[in-house]
């Protein structure tokens, strides 16, 4: 039976103490204690393609094992994107690195929890198992030919009873067709739809203590099994700059401040709310301040912070890392989506990990082989209709090469029907607009090939910059351009 979760059951867990700098100190010594608990060295999960055997087969809990894998893989994140980190992009990403620390898209958590009334009676949980139910599989599903590896949901909200219920859904699909590391709470997206109007993501900036009593939600609902993390901004531009640090400081403290929350992803920006910004404005418009992440992890050395924005490469990821060694990850968004490939080499670069996978891919090819069977797979249970969702995965696949825009163009002509395997059309149209010798062209070229430029624009040259940037600002412009033709196609439907 589901238990209710109330707001005197938050206030009975949230420690009662009258100064922050005392609650501080205690929490500190506290999480310090929990995480000399866990060994870092070896890498587990519920999946073993994955992961190897725990070192003394010290954890004893699914939290545990959780736990571990999030530390393990936090090195390089895959930052939450809407309509972009769908299980299908996170299937493309996961052939190229078996490490990365995937984030799905957000999920609002009145979303998950009120399911379009069509759908409401089909929708029901008989002794801790779901009925087969669209509407979940929709938010939560992941790729059914392999194991996700370490992924994190984000839940986006500020309703407590709300993040309660999503979290047991979630927690109890992780038996069914979803394994998921940790959860996540949006307190950086600056949308007005989100931060005003939805008066969550970057607006309960705000108000740390609801964010923690939130957290505390989440990780009750999701019955003590996995951990929650948060993802928020510097700040906002309704507080004075002399008080930026003080109040990122404060918010984090009240948040870690009962020992649930022990992992942070900061985007190095402030969010604009008080000016109409775009969501892509906001992220360019506010400038970079890694100063102020890396003081974050100097102050506050119990916790682990992953650094999040206007990282554009894999070799600027390293050099970050470097410059920083306790920092715990980088976390990239609009580069992988742009510019996939360019991150094939993550897991030997980013986390020294040189093991042979049977699911990581070498080429391209091998790639579109690979994702074709994810394709077919998902046309089979969904339909037809979703194969534009399926198809947009790999847009960005050769990014940089000659032809990339033809190869977009030709998946974005293919019939929406399924009279041919989609596995088949994909590798048709690939083979019509590359050579073989890009098709086979192994990561560890690509790499050298990029290597190369990124030398050249580190002594002075443009070429990795303009590439890279490039890159990103196509990704950009095609993904405004998606926007506005699904606009045109709303409108239309109503008329």
């Amino acid at each position: 039976m589901t238990t209710a979760f109330t707001t005197n059951r938050l206030v009975r867990v949230s420690p009662v103490v009258s100064s922050w700098k005392q609650r501080r100190l205690e929490t500190k010594d506290m999480i310090l204690k929990m995480n000399s608990n866990l060994d870092y060295e070896g890498i587990s999960s519920r999946n073993c393609q994955y992961h190897s055997s725990l070192k003394n087969n010290t954890i004893t809990s699914v939290f545990d094992r959780n736990k571990q894998l999030l530390r393990q893989s936090t090195r390089l994140s895959l930052a939450p994107m809407m309509d972009y980190t769908t299980r299908h992009f996170r299937f493309l990403i996961r052939l190229l690195t078996r490490n990365t620390l995937l984030y799905t898209e957000m999920v609002a958590a009145n979303a998950l929890c009120q399911p379009p009334a069509a759908s409401r009676h089909s929708t029901a949980i008989i002794n801790n198992n779901f009925q087969e139910d669209w509407h979940i599989r929709r938010y939560l599903a992941q790729s059914s030919v392999s194991s996700e590896g370490p992924s994190v949901l984000q839940l986006g909200g500020s309703d407590p009873q709300q993040l309660f219920r999503a979290s047991e859904i979630i927690a109890l699909s992780n038996s069914d067709y979803s394994d998921y590391t940790a959860i996540n709470l949006n307190c950086g997206c600056p949308s007005p739809k989100v931060a005003t109007k939805g008066c969550f993501g970057a607006a309960l900036m705000h108000q740390p203590i609801l964010v923690r009593d939130l957290c505390t939600a989440m990780y009750e609902g999701a019955q003590r099994t996995l951990p929650v993390t948060v993802k928020c901004r510097l700040g906002t531009d309704s507080e004075d700059f002399e008080d930026l640090y003080t109040n990122l400081y404060k918010f984090i403290d009240t948040v870690a401040s009962n020992g649930i929350v022990t992992d942070f992803q900061i985007h190095a920006r402030i969010a604009i709310l008080n000016k109409k910004l775009s969501p892509s404005e906001n992220r360019k418009i506010p400038k970079l301040q890694y100063d102020i992440v890396r003081k974050l992890v100097q102050d506050f050395p119990e916790l682990t912070f992953s650094l999040n924005g206007g990282i554009e490469s894999i070799f600027q990821a390293h050099e970050e890392l470097e410059k920083c060694q306790n920092l715990a990850g980088i976390m990239v968004g609009r580069s992988m989506a742009a510019q996939p490939w360019h991150w094939a080499m993550t897991d030997s670069m980013l986390y020294n990990d040189i093991d042979n996978d049977s699911m990581i891919c070498n080429n391209r090819w091998e790639v579109l082989q690979k994702f074709g069977v994810h394709a077919d797979k998902e046309e089979q249970m969904w339909g037809p209709k979703i194969r534009p969702f399926i198809l947009k995965a790999i847009q960005g696949l050769f990014s940089g090469e000659p032809n990339a825009k033809h190869f977009r163009a030709a998946l974005g002509n293919l019939p929406k029907t399924n009279e041919c395997n989609l596995s088949e059309l994909i590798l048709l149209a690939a083979t019509d607009c590359f050579s073989d010798e890009v098709l086979m062209r192994s990561k560890q070229e690509s790499l050298e090939i990029a290597r190369s430029d990124w030398i050249l624009f580190k002594n002075g040259g443009i070429t990795a910059g303009a590439q890279r940037s490039a890159a990103v600002q196509e990704w950009q412009h095609f993904r405004k351009e998606e926007e506005e033709k699904n606009m045109q196609e709303a409108a239309r439907s109503f008329l």
